[in-house]
């Protein structure tokens, strides 16, 4: 049981009008950390008063405070993901009932912060942030969770809950959105606004170069996690096939995952072709993608990015950046980019496609130049906060009672 006097309380916190619920830890270096801050300055800025409630580490202090944004971050209670759900729920519902008396509506992104903050703040309008549910999520990264139908029905009720008793359903993707809407959401209350890329990545080539190797040679890059889903072993696999060019990562700070990649480069003897980083701020890895020649996104052909979705964030920084995207030619890339126009596409999976298409976009400085100003022009149009913050702000005001119905 955590008790409420570890929930240590600062500032006044008087005439909080929005609570963010995360059950992730905030800020670290992965592409939802952008999203979330992304989602909180646009909430501060249409509403004011934002209170962020999320997971801590040892590293992050258990609040911060920032203009009109306070957080409160939960020290983690153990590893187990279920009993920090759990112990994530009491301190949710704690805060939502303090807040209670001034919120006009809550921000959620899982229902593990979910159902305590509107069971906290009972009658206040509710917006669900699906970037995957809990269900989907756990098919793939936790084996035993399809041996455990309780906890598959547990789960599944959690969701329907809050599908339910939200005013309305934000996701990245169209492709989120179809599957949302075939498990029985209505169309009408789920609405698609991509992640976009703060003005640090537009201003990238302006910052110096975090990684100074990669100012040596012809560079491609990658950027993100290390999962299954995201095809880096498979992309490794692509490039040694090819015999141009380098080819640095950037991975998100999984050290075992990071360990294995090395050694998969180590068995293709790439040491010289190969570089594995470790995270980088914002600003730093906005160095990165305005240095590298092209980056790549070789999203893998599974549930995970066919039927759940996503938007990779990668994917609009490096635009943002100048600089061109090869990534695997799946219905949620295709949302981004369109190939041959402002980047370049391959199919999922096929090695051979993706060496060729490696060496090409090596070989081939004009097409890459053509690339990287078409990438740029819609990241401005489509892809900047500018834009995505309208958007949400519309979404924000139907949902705080302006026009949306739960």
């Amino acid at each position: 049981m955590v008790h409420k006097r570890e929930w240590l309380l600062f500032g006044d916190n008087g005439g909080v009008r929005v609570l963010y619920v995360a059950f992730d830890v905030f800020p670290r270096p992965k592409g939802s950390s952008s999203h979330i801050a992304s989602m909180i300055a646009a909430l501060g800025r249409e509403f004011g008063p934002v209170c962020v409630l999320c997971l801590g580490d040892s590293e992050l202090a258990p609040f911060e405070e920032d203009g009109v944004i306070s957080i409160y971050r939960m020290a983690a209670v153990s590893r187990d993901v279920l009993a920090r759900a759990t112990a994530f729920a009491q301190f949710v519902e704690f805060h939502a009932r303090r807040l209670a008396g001034s919120l006009e509506l809550i921000v959620f992104r899982d229902p593990w912060g979910g159902i305590p903050a509107m069971r906290g703040a009972n009658g206040v309008p509710a917006v669900f942030e699906v970037n995957a549910l809990p269900s989907w999520e756990m098919a793939y990264s936790r084996p035993g969770f399809a041996e455990s139908p309780t906890l598959q029905a547990k789960l599944g009720d959690m969701e329907r809950a809050c599908l339910r008793g939200v005013a309305a359903v934000l996701c990245v993707s169209a492709v989120t959105r179809r599957a949302l809407v075939s498990i029985g959401v209505a169309e009408e209350r789920v609405f698609v606004i991509p992640n976009a890329a703060s003005e640090t990545y537009f201003r990238g080539i302006h910052e110096p170069c975090a990684i100074p190797e990669i100012l040596d040679g012809e560079w491609c890059g990658y950027v993100g996690g290390l999962q299954a889903w995201q095809g880096v072993e498979f992309l490794i696999d692509a490039f040694a096939m090819t015999g141009v060019g380098k080819l640095v990562i950037v991975h998100s700070g999984h050290v075992a995952a990071a360990r294995e990649l090395e050694r998969r480069v180590a068995r293709h003897r790439l040491e010289g072709r190969v570089l594995v980083h470790g995270p980088l701020a914002p600003a730093e890895l906005a160095s990165v993608f305005a240095r590298v020649r092209f980056t790549v996104a070789p999203l893998a052909e599974t549930a995970r990015n066919t039927w759940q979705g996503c938007c990779p964030v990668k994917i609009v920084e490096s635009m943002a950046a100048g600089t061109p995207v090869l990534a695997s030619d799946l219905a949620v890339s295709r949302e981004l980019i369109t190939h041959g126009e402002n980047g370049w596409l391959a199919a999922p999976g096929d090695r051979r496609a993706w060496a060729l298409a490696l060496e090409k976009l090596f070989s081939d400085g004009a097409l890459r130049d053509k690339l990287a100003a078409a990438a740029n022009f819609s990241a401005r149009d489509n892809f900047c906060q500018a834009i995505a913050h309208e958007e949400l702000d519309t979404v924000f005001r139907l949902a705080a009672g302006m026009g949306v119905t739960g």
